[in-house]
């Protein structure tokens, strides 16, 4: 088991690697992925008109797994800002660039490849009607183009707002930390979140199509790259762990969940308790700790290939569990089809992962498998000659 943990780890090549971090991806990707199989259930199998009583406000409970998607936000915006964070730090945006494309696009143009295919087959939808939803999906407009999450994998609509904030990253952390004065960029940092909040609110970004963009997304970013502000240049303060913090962090995740709401008022507390919850997660003495054991980061680190993967499969396998019949109450029902579902989920999250994900993920893996590549089309060109 220990040499697997370690097989499956993510590499991280030239850079330290930070445990909690991947513990903070499972946090995130656990409660989207029974969000989504929940939704599943009710639509193939239960039926949300048939919820009463304990079992809606179970429902209501699991819907806010949403939550996830917004620590993954602020997660990018805490890891893209390490770098940034650090003296001496050598910038260029062609590296930049050039190590998201080789590390992160095949995997997502494999992936969306493949399901435009089951879409096309499953739905009647003609070539060139997908043509046009599968070009916007690969170049991060789809919710620009269509105005609404994609066609072929819905969930993708977060990775175009994580292309967004990407492209300005970079400038952001730059003017950020080029301000030497701790205490004044930190507050301003701070007025700034709730300043875009209220303009938000202002002109309606908190709603669709403009939620879907870094325009209803930004502040969760920016909470982020205050988080990594504070792990980088407050050590001493970082260091001296108390319980309290595992407290904080419980609080600011149950805030989160009865927050996530369009109203003013709501959204700045809700960012609020996002950045309690990082805090949490440097200064607690349990939760980082929790975050770092064995397997919670391992399952963390792939969770790129779930968050890719994991909405196909649950139509898949519940519409299925619809097929073969069911009964039984909400709650059982649901529950036994998640014992079923998470291990399958995770097993093939495990193979798809090391098959098509990690080789990317290692310092030139792009190159290694284009080398591989070449190398045996020119042994089959050889025997051919022969």
């Amino acid at each position: 088991m220990k040499k697997l943990l370690q097989n499956l780890k993510r590499p991280y090549s030239g850079r330290s690697y930070i445990p909690f971090v991947d513990g903070i991806r499972f946090v995130a990707i656990l409660p989207v992925v029974i969000l989504h199989a929940n939704e599943r259930f009710l639509r193939y199998v239960y039926g949300e008109e048939n919820l009463t009583g304990l079992n809606e406000q179970l429902n209501y409970l699991i819907s806010r797994g949403a939550i996830g998607v917004m620590i993954f936000f602020a997660l990018s915006g805490f890891v893209l800002a390490l770098p940034f964070a650090k003296s001496g730090y050598t910038f260029s945006y062609k590296k930049y660039f050039t190590r998201r494309l080789e590390r992160l696009e095949p995997p997502y143009i494999f992936w969306m490849s493949l399901f435009a295919i089951i879409f096309i087959i499953k739905s009647g939808m003609g070539i060139g009607e997908m043509a046009g939803h599968y070009f916007s999906s690969i170049f991060y407009v789809h919710n620009i183009v269509y105005a609404e999450f994609p066609v072929i994998n819905p969930v993708a609509w977060s990775l175009e707002v994580e292309i967004q904030y990407y492209i300005i990253a970079p400038f952001l952390a730059i003017l950020y930390f080029n301000q030497k004065d701790l205490s004044f960029r930190r507050i301003f940092l701070a007025a700034l979140i709730i300043l875009f909040i209220v303009l938000q609110h202002v002109f309606g970004f908190q709603y669709q199509p403009f939620r879907a963009s870094i325009l209803g997304q930004l502040q969760h970013f920016l909470v982020g790259l205050l988080a990594a502000d504070l792990f980088v240049h407050s050590k001493n303060w970082v260091n001296k762990k108390a319980y309290l913090y595992d407290i904080l962090g419980v609080v600011s995740i149950i805030i989160m969940m009865f927050t996530w709401t369009d109203d003013l008022e709501k959204a700045l507390l809700f960012s609020t308790a996002l950045m309690g919850f990082f805090i949490s997660t440097l200064k607690g003495k349990i939760v980082p700790q929790i975050l770092s054991y064995k397997w919670i980061p391992v399952i963390g680190g792939m969770c790129y290939t779930i968050y890719l993967t994991h909405l196909p499969l649950l139509e898949l396998i519940y519409s299925l569990i619809d097929r073969i019949g069911y009964s039984t109450t909400y709650f059982s029902g649901l529950t036994i089809s998640l014992i079923i579902t998470l291990p399958i989920i995770l097993l093939s999250s495990i193979i798809f992962y090391t098959v098509i994900e990690r080789p990317f993920m290692k310092k030139d893996g792009f190159q290694q498998i284009l080398e591989k590549i070449k190398s045996r089309i020119s042994k089959r060109l050889v025997k051919t000659e022969q």
